[in-house]
This record gives C-alpha cells, structure tokens and sequence, in this order.
C-alpha cells in the first residue's frame, strides 16, 4: 500500500468517529451498501456501522486490486463524509427562532413503493429549521426520469460516480434496460438479432471501446510499430495500391515483400490498451483477428500468418497459424481476406503477438512477393460473430 492510500485511509476513520449514528446509517444508503430496505443498517450501533464502512470500502480485496480504482472509491467515500459534515455544520447554523424559520411543506414519510434515498421526510408545517436533521436523502426521481438522466451523462462516470449515490441509483445502473437503451441510441446491435447479450452493460463498453489494436496497419506512417524480424531479398517496401484498389477505398498503401522471406510483427500488451487480467480472465470476450494480402498477377507468392495468445511470461496459450497460401504465376491478383475468431481460450491471456509476411516464388529483384495491409486486432462482445 501506498504512502497516499494509507493517509487517505487514516483521515476516512478519524472523520467516521465525527459522525453520529444516524449519520453513519444515511452514509450507508448513500454509498449502495445499506441492503434491500435498508436491512443491513438498521438497528447497528455506531460502532457497527463504522466497521461495515471499513470493511467494504478499506479492506475490500477486490476493491483495492486496482490502485486508481481503490484509490478513486476512497476519495469518494470521502467526499461523502464531507458533504454530511458540512450539511450538519450548516444546520447548526441555521435560525433557532421559529420567527425566522421560513415555513416548510409536508411530505410522506415513505411515499408508495419507495425507500432508502428515494424516500421523503415528513416535517410539520412551520418547524424550525434547526430541528431538522441532515439526512443524506435525495429529492424523490421517477425512474423513468432517473434513467432519462443517466443516459446523458458519461459512461464512465455512471459506474464510477452516479452508481455509489444511492441504492435506488444503483439499481437503475446495474439494471438491463438503461444500456439496452444506451446501446439503441449510440447504434451498437448485434450482427444476429436473434443473440440477445447476457450482460447490456458488458457488451456497450465492449462496443464502444472496439478498435484496431494494432499500430500503423496501413503503413500510413512508414514502419512505424512494427518489428522487422527478417528483411530478405530488396527488403520490405511500402508502395501504393494504385495498381490494384483495395475495397475499403480508404487504404492507400501496403508493405510489399521481396524474392527471399520478409515478416514483421508487433506485440499488444493487453493490459496497456485497457483490457485488465481479471477482465480478460472473467469474461474472456472474442479476439477478431484479420489481415489482407494478395500477389502480383506476373510473379507467384507465397503468404504466411501467425497470430498467438500469450501470458504474462509471454507463452503462447492459443495459436492461430494455417498453412502457407500460395499463388501461381498468372494469379488472380485481387485482395484477400485472412480473419480469425479466438473464442473460450481460457484465462491467462495478456498479450497477443501478430506475425505476417512472405515474399515471390521466381526470386525476382525487386518487390514481386507477396502484398500485406490493413491488418486488424479487435476485442469484441461474444455474441458480435
């Protein structure tokens, strides 16, 4: 543990000594861990319910297994514990005179089919204000108009941030139907609409964060983020695809091979790109891999792929290499299309190493092998293939 973490956690226990019980209990609700109806609060001692706070925010395992997440959720836990002393310093402060407390309406203490944060108070007509209490409670939301809200704030901050205000908040960014409707909005569906995703929140990240893994796949900035591991004949070459169009017209260049073998590669650290070891453990979501080449029409090639799932000690756990492609002299000279799905490869996997290359089959000088670009790695929601 940190330096950092342990004064944060030293300043969250002397400020939990501060509060009172009730205090202690609306902290509880407002941090999502009070239990269906408040069960696991009511009735606790202070000392108690100090200790419950501890336990779920302080010494949580899989809380702390992140150092900016736990970090993040003690300074949450924090700002609470501000907002409630500040608010009880604020009512100490307040008119004690009923001549110059302003009159206040009545509400239900516990309005239909609501409890915990959602729930009102009941104040009588015209009581000091001094005599109420800060009860870290929030101003009653229809769910409809709750969920209307959240799906206009950020995704991140509505798991970081608007989940840990309430129990009724969390439920609302726990449930399936705020990121089915996230996902409607932003257009992310699945290619089968007959596949429902199991988990809507899962499957919108997954969406949302797919992207090429891979640096510089198009040979756009050189061979900037590859590694040449073996540079025969003329040497790689990065040429124009004037001469035979690629179908996603957007591609402008490839890496051409020579008369003796070329191949290059790169190395995806996993964790790096965002994808965490208990998140690729846990839901081991599909690994897309593609890559496209073809030969020149008057000189035969030959096209070689290999693309492995490897550990932490960067041992390959799944391997994906076919047998070499050969073309002919006269070939059908058009792009072709080399793609793979890594699907239930079990746990373990923390990077992916991608090797391709090739080169002609008459030993012309020059750069007659084989032609490589736009070469993809994707991380993606199961159901997507």
């Amino acid at each position: 543990m940190n330096r950092e973490r342990e004064t944060l956690l030293d300043e969250i226990e002397q400020s939990l000594w501060t509060l009172t019980e009730d205090n202690l209990r609306h902290l509880c609700v407002r941090c999502g861990i009070g239990g269906v109806d408040d069960s696991e609060v009511k009735g606790k001692s202070r000392r108690a319910l100090r200790r419950k706070l501890i336990q779920d925010f302080c010494e949580k395992e899989d809380l702390m297994e992140s150092e900016d997440e736990g970090m993040f959720c003690l300074l949450q836990l924090k700002d609470e514990i501000k907002v409630i002393l500040d608010s009880e310093d604020a009512a100490k402060r307040l008119p004690t005179s009923p001549s110059q407390s302003a009159p206040t309406t009545q509400l239900d203490s516990e309005p239909s089919g609501e409890t915990g944060a959602a729930a009102g108070r009941k104040e009588e007509v015209g009581a000091p204000q001094s005599s109420r209490k800060f009860t870290g409670m929030l101003p009653v939301l229809p769910l409809d108009v709750l969920e209307e809200m959240l799906l206009n704030v950020p995704p991140q901050q509505v798991v970081c941030v608007c989940r840990l205000v309430c129990r009724e908040w969390k439920e609302v960014v726990d449930s399936d139907s705020l990121w089915r409707e996230r996902c409607r909005r932003e257009g992310y569906q699945t290619c089968d609409a007959t596949k429902l995703p199991k988990d809507w929140r899962l499957f919108y990240f997954l969406c949302k964060n797919r992207r090429n893994l891979l640096k510089n796949p198009r040979a756009d900035d050189k061979f900037k983020g590859w590694e040449i591991m073996e540079n025969g004949g003329d040497r790689w070459k990065i040429e124009s695809v004037e001469e035979v169009p690629h179908p996603d017209n957007t591609v402008q260049k490839y890496f051409a091979t020579s008369y003796s073998t070329c191949r290059k590669s790169q190395l995806i650290d996993l964790e790096k790109e965002g994808y965490r070891p208990s998140f690729m453990d846990d839901f081991q979501p599909d690994i897309i891999i593609s890559d496209w080449y073809a030969p020149r029409r008057e000189c035969g090639a030959k096209y070689k792929i290999c693309v492995e799932l490897l550990n932490h000690k960067k041992q390959p756990i799944k391997k994906f290499s076919p047998g070499t492609v050969i073309f002919q002299n006269w070939d059908d000279h058009k792009w072709n299309q080399m793609t793979h799905v890594f699907k239930n490869y079990g746990p373990g996997v923390r990077y992916i190493r991608f090797i391709h290359g090739g080169k002609d089959t008459l030993y012309w000088a020059g750069w007659y092998g084989i032609r490589v670009t736009n070469s993809s790695i994707e991380i993606c929601p199961s159901v997507d293939r």
